[in-house]
């Protein structure tokens, strides 16, 4: 009976053994675990850093690439009619010249000649707001004190965002060589485009068929997104553009540039344009035509934006909102501005080059005879 209990008592430390090996296992798991996702924040820290480094020459890179594969076509189209590539090439950046020109002469013209205007509607809407928060008996101290805040810091953010493109001997010298730098690198983008893949395979040993399967859906990704969201654009914006012009609301125009050019921004820019209509709406029509404005406007970027983006995009260029607003945030930690509207484009082409490589290296299913 002594022995039989000793055996007994000798075996029972087994299990607790083995659940200490096995928690021991899962910290193990867990603490590598740590230590690899501190090694990829790392590693996106250190990415994001030598972006920005390098970002004086990226951007324009990266511009010109974008620019490239849309206007590709052209030049395309050019040559196919027995145009010289060179010529081609030339001919579609005068194109984009114009293009280029003659949208910023929109925006000019719908803003800066009805500025005067704009600043009395904003003021006249906001005085409008306050006057109705107050008569509801709500706290408006906090929305004077940022009327106020803003009104301090206004003309100083202007001439700061003024000062480094136009007023600043810097500012214009970055701005010269960067346009320099695009245009030049986009004559190459156009005129040597159908070379690139070929010398990416044979310079890091890439299949061929892969790379150029990779860039092509890399140009049909981009072309669909930035051609989708331009017609969703102008597909939405009768919505709220309509009731604006029904209730009589001043700056119609200025108001359906600043929605179109905004759109490009995903999530912000709407939203920009919707708090600017909705304040001159405030100021023209009193509450009731702001409430109007806004839920015209909440309808053409809800459901309806979502089922005509999903048309306009195709399903190929479907994007879950959650990774078009990370892809967002990140352009624009890396590129400002430039990078909020580059990043979702960029995010569909890799994307379906990462699907579109996974497909080419499957292995085939094996046939039985």
């Amino acid at each position: 009976m002594a022995v039989a209990e000793g055996g007994s008592s000798g075996e029972s430390p087994r299990p607790s053994a083995e659940r200490s090996r096995a928690g021991g296992s899962i910290l193990a798991r867990a603490g590598l675990a740590s230590w690899y996702l501190l090694g990829i924040v790392a590693l996106v820290v250190v990415i994001a850093a030598a972006l920005g480094a390098v970002s004086s020459i990226l951007i324009p890179l990266v511009i010109a690439v974008i620019l490239g594969i849309v206007l590709e076509p052209v030049a395309e189209a050019l040559k196919r009619r027995g145009v010289p590539a060179t010529v081609a090439v030339a001919i579609t950046l005068l194109f984009a010249v114009a293009v280029g020109a003659v949208t910023v002469v929109v925006m000019v013209w719908g803003f800066v000649s009805q500025w005067p205007q704009i600043q009395d509607e904003l003021l006249l809407g906001w005085n409008a707001a306050m006057r109705w928060v107050t008569d509801l008996d709500l706290d408006s101290q906090w929305l004077e004190h940022a009327r106020s805040a803003l009104g301090t810091h206004a003309q100083e953010l202007a001439q700061g965002v003024l000062g480094v493109v136009t007023s600043t001997f810097y500012g214009m010298i970055a701005l010269v060589v960067g346009i320099f730098f695009a245009a030049f690198f986009l004559f190459f983008v156009l005129r040597d485009s159908r070379l690139f893949p070929s010398w990416l395979a044979r310079s890091t040993g890439l299949d061929v068929t892969e790379v150029d399967a990779v860039v092509d859906l890399s140009r049909q990704s981009v072309r669909g997104y930035f051609r989708g969201t331009a017609i969703t654009a102008l597909m939405t914006a009768p919505i709220f553009v309509i009731p604006l012009l029904i209730l009589r609301i001043p700056l119609v125009i200025p108001i359906f540039i600043l929605y179109f050019f905004l759109s490009f921004l995903p999530f912000v820019g709407a939203w920009i344009t919707g708090v600017f209509a909705v304040l001159i709406a405030f100021g023209t029509g009193g509450p009731t035509a702001a409430v109007i404005i806004l839920v015209t406007f909440v309808i053409s970027n809800g459901t309806i934006q979502s089922a005509v983006s999903s048309w306009a995009l195709g399903s190929s260029l479907r994007l879950h909102p959650i990774s078009v607003l990370l892809a967002t945030m990140i352009g624009g930690t890396v590129a400002g501005l430039i990078g909020m509207v580059l990043g979702a484009p960029t995010l569909a082409a890799v994307v379906k080059s990462v699907e579109a490589v996974r497909t080419m290296r499957r292995p085939a299913p094996h046939t039985t005879t």
